[in-house]
């Protein structure tokens, strides 16, 4: 059963792709990353909502689309507390132009957004170069983008100066 409902709602994620007929599928990494989240929803009975799981965006300045997948973007219908309270997991993928991409960065975050062709990630505490707080009610919170490291091909947090702090 769970597997005919992970299918169902993958299956539902893809055609709504195909309503949107200028996104072309997602690769196969990103999908598979994708249908196991979905499945966390469906094993509580849930229906996961993803539309506005996967951005594309290209952030190493290839030239081709790279796949942002945030869990936090993902609504649990019937079961809204399927993927927890506070921060999600956050996956990137660089595109290889041909249909395939595969994972560059993976971690947690209070939320990710893109501006332009830049990732920036919510984070706390040491990735906004302050000290871990005693409690969450007093955490420091900022936003702190992603950079592509050429000499090294990878991406990486971009340096403590870039931190937008948030109130």
């Amino acid at each position: 059963m769970r597997t005919a409902t992970m299918i169902l709602a993958v299956g539902g994620f893809v055609a709504s792709l195909g309503a949107h007929a200028a996104a072309p599928a997602l690769p196969a990494a990103v999908k598979s990353e994708l249908a196991q989240v979905v499945s966390i929803c469906a094993d509580v009975g849930g229906k996961a909502l993803t539309d506005q799981a996967v951005e594309r965006v290209d952030l190493n300045a290839d030239g081709k689309d790279d796949y942002v997948l945030d869990v936090g973007r993902i609504q649990c219908e019937g079961a809204a507390s399927a993927y927890g309270d506070r921060a999600k997991d956050v996956s990137v993928y660089l595109g290889d132009g041909a249909g395939g991409a595969s994972k560059a960065w993976s971690g947690v975050a209070y939320g990710s957004r893109i501006e332009g062709s830049k990732l920036w990630l919510g984070v706390s505490g040491a990735e906004c170069g302050k000290p871990p707080a005693q409690d969450f009610a007093s955490e420091s919170f900022c936003e702190r983008p992603l950079a592509w490291n050429a000499a090294q091909r990878k991406l990486e947090f971009a340096p403590v100066s870039a931190v937008k702090m948030l109130q």
